[in-house]
Formats: C-alpha cells, sequence, structure tokens
C-alpha cells in the first residue's frame, strides 16, 4: 500500500478517524467514582459508545468508520466502489461535520463527571472535520474551470 495516493484532507480523516474509533471504543467519556469515608468503593468509567446518550456515540463511530473504510478502499485498494448521488468528497465533508455534532451534542447533553476521552473525542472529531473539509477544497481545486 502507497499513503503517498493520499491526499493531505484524506491523510487526516484516516489518521483522525482511526483514532477517534479508538477513543470511542476504549477511553472514559465518563467516569464516576464512589467514595465512603475517604475510601473509593466503586468506580465506573463508561466510553463514547455508552449511556448516556450512546446512540449518538454509536452513529458517529459508524460514519467515521464508513469515512475511514472509503478512503482506504479507494485510494489504497483496487476496489472498485459503487458510485453515489454526490461525489465522495461532498459526502465526507457532510459526514464529517456530522460526526462532530453528535459527538457535540453528546457532550453538551450529559456534561457531569466528563472524562479524558470526552475531550479528547471532541478534538479528534474536530479533525476529522476539518479533514473532510480539507477533502472537499482539494477536490474544487482539482476540478476543471467551467
Amino acid at each position: 500500500m502507497d499513503f503517498r495516493k493520499l491526499t493531505m484532507g484524506e491523510r487526516i480523516v484516516a489518521v483522525a478517524g482511526i483514532l477517534l474509533i479508538i477513543d470511542l471504543l476504549f477511553f472514559p467519556w465518563h467516569h464516576v467514582s464512589v467514595s465512603f469515608r475517604g475510601f473509593t468503593v466503586a468506580t465506573v468509567n463508561r466510553t463514547g459508545l455508552q449511556s448516556p446518550r450512546g446512540y449518538l456515540g454509536i452513529l458517529a463511530f459508524i460514519i467515521t468508520i464508513a469515512m475511514v473504510a472509503q478512503i482506504v478502499l479507494a485510494k489504497l485498494t483496487s476496489v472498485k466502489l459503487p458510485d453515489i448521488s454526490m461525489p465522495w468528497s461532498q459526502a465526507h465533508l457532510i459526514g464529517g461535520f456530522v460526526v462532530l455534532g453528535l459527538l457535540l451534542l453528546k457532550l453538551i447533553l450529559k456534561t457531569d463527571f466528563l472524562g479524558f476521552g470526552a475531550w479528547l473525542g471532541i478534538i479528534l472529531a474536530a479533525a476529522v472535520a476539518y479533514g473532510a473539509f480539507t477533502i472537499s477544497r482539494e477536490a474544487q481545486g482539482a476540478a476543471p474551470p467551467p
């Protein structure tokens, strides 16, 4: 696989997307510790795919996987992807900002006991959206003038 085939925007989406997938799967988005007389009795960590508002994390997870998979399959393999009703660059632009919006909504709706995974996830979602924006700008620059 030749990673030089990827544009800068595609590299940003691929790397940030993979890291966001890892963040949503494994890092704590909500962290609650229960203490009794100075001793920690129980600690509960919830990932980005778990409650509260886990469905928002799951939707963002699925869209991110689709974006990364499209880039890898289209650019790094010989697989022919089906045509869609819009350019792939536009689909990435929409998908990137939907991912960011879903995770911001998840964060805003429940701001108690946030773990570091929530903050990291928002940064990575912003990077995915920026990469998608860069992909759309690169596609506009590559298009022939009217």
